[in-house]
């Protein structure tokens, strides 16, 4: 049974219509869905146990380690998981703005294991 759920929850990850990104708590990326794949341009082979900050523009890294490592240290999201609209890098150099959330991941004992996002395409809607 926890060989089909495990599968289950693999396959589920994959087959999501957004960006899914696991993080630790270091800001090293744990996983990488096949969404992720095409909206930033990375394979999970290209970014899978690097930093985090790949995919986030320098001018907005320093504001990112402060919110990322204080979320990490609280166990809670100063955002309490409220989308944010931001820009990210792609691998092709340019960026793409995305709207996203996120949520601390803790173990059953509350522990922070790291952190999850999820991303998809910002489309300006017509007025």
């Amino acid at each position: 049974m926890t060989d089909d759920l495990t599968q289950f929850k693999a396959a589920a990850f994959d087959h999501a219509n957004d960006a899914l990104i696991t993080i630790d708590t270091d800001g090293i990326i744990r996983a990488w869905n096949n969404f992720a794949e095409e909206l930033f341009g990375w394979s999970a082979e290209d970014v899978v146990g690097q930093d985090v900050k790949i995919m986030i523009p320098e001018r907005l890294r320093s504001a990112h380690d402060r919110g990322f490592f204080a979320a990490m240290e609280s166990g809670h999201l100063a955002s309490d998981g409220r989308a944010r609209r931001t820009k990210s890098l792609t691998k092709s150099g340019g960026s793409v703005y995305v709207t996203m959330t996120f949520a601390v991941v803790q173990d059953a004992a509350g522990e922070t294991l790291g952190s999850v996002a999820v991303a998809r395409e910002w489309v300006r809607e017509e007025e």
